[in-house]
């Protein structure tokens, strides 16, 4: 008797837990530019992806894909093969991925995507996590302002601090570009000027975040999951290592991710974001600044940032979501 009601006790406690959690979880809508396993692309935005989909402090309510490592085409059907092999068990199926814009000059069209996230919009109020060029969401703020009030806030991979210059190695002369701004600043200018809360993940902010031949190994061991991710991003790394010169390929989309469900293992400041148009290509600069008000910037990472990262790459999707509610 004593047994069967320390049992109860226990399944109670548990569905208590998974309650408290559910509630606790974030809406998001993840608008991405994944190019994992094409040669000579990226392959972050694809450890993002499946990073988002096994972290269970996010409920994420859709994902929009754009031109930008890939064209448009390349970029949803890569996002729809990562939902089909690590999406199921949260509901992320291949129907909630939406194509969006496949060039700046779709800016003010709509798409797709922009249908779906006035939808989910209008349902709740979504955090925006912005991972390749914004316009699909600029597009969305165009055609329907009254939404703006339903973004709890933007969080955009993009941006550059002050005299900050995107280099990677004291010897390594190339200097990276502010590739999702700079491929539409147009539409970031469009996001700025609605007001919405803003959380900008800077080039220099996510350099401490690299993974390793080592790391990348431990993830291809870890399930049949981590060994697709292995097999499609080893290139990547190579190619990192041999033309930078550097130890491993830097997780820069994951970092932005790991902004909105862990920022306790992220360091931010307070900043104001301008547009220097004048320049060529033009800048978005996030001034620091004192007071009180103003956009988020994140300025780096915390120790256990990489291990957080690398825990949901490696882990079961089954295990690390078995308290989370399906995304339906």
């Amino acid at each position: 008797m004593i047994r069967r009601f320390h049992l109860i006790l226990l399944r109670s406690l548990a569905l208590f837990c998974a309650a408290a959690s559910a509630r606790a979880q974030t809406d998001v809508w993840i608008d991405t530019d994944p190019s994992i396993g094409l040669t000579g692309r990226d392959a972050d935005d694809g450890f993002a992806l499946v990073q988002a989909m096994r972290s269970p402090q996010i409920r994420i309510r859709g994902i929009s894909t754009s031109w930008g490592n890939a064209s448009g085409p390349q970029t949803f059907a890569i996002a729809r093969e990562i939902a089909a092999r690590f999406g199921g068990d949260i509901g992320i199926t291949e129907a909630k991925i939406f194509a969006g814009a496949n060039a700046a000059t779709d800016l003010g069209q709509p798409t797709a995507a922009t249908t779906a996230l006035a939808t989910a919009l209008r349902e709740r109020r979504l955090t925006y996590i912005a991972l390749g060029p914004l316009t699909n969401l600029a597009t969305l703020l165009q055609r329907e302002p009254a939404l703006r009030d339903r973004l709890e806030r933007v969080v955009f991979l993009g941006g550059r601090r002050p005299g900050e210059r995107f280099r990677i190695g004291p010897w390594n002369p190339y200097v990276f570009h502010d590739a999702n701004f700079e491929k539409d600043p147009a539409a970031a200018a469009v996001v700025l000027a609605v007001g919405v809360p803003l959380t900008f993940v800077p080039f220099g902010a996510t350099l401490d975040c690299t993974i390793t031949p080592a790391d990348l190994n431990a993830i291809g061991r870890s399930s049949p999951g981590g060994a697709w991710l292995q097999q499609r991003a080893r290139l990547w790394l190579r190619l990192w290592r041999w033309l930078f010169g550097v130890d491993g390929g830097p997780l820069f989309d994951s970092v932005a991710v790991l902004a909105v469900t862990n920022p306790e293992l992220t360091q931010s400041a307070v900043c104001i974001p301008r547009i220097e148009p004048t320049r060529k290509p033009p800048r978005l600069v996030l001034e620091p600044t004192s007071e009180a008000k103003g956009a988020r910037v994140v300025t780096g990472t915390r120790p256990n940032a990489k291990a957080t990262i690398l825990r949901r790459l490696e882990g079961s999707t089954a295990e690390i979501n078995s308290a989370s509610p399906s995304a339906n």
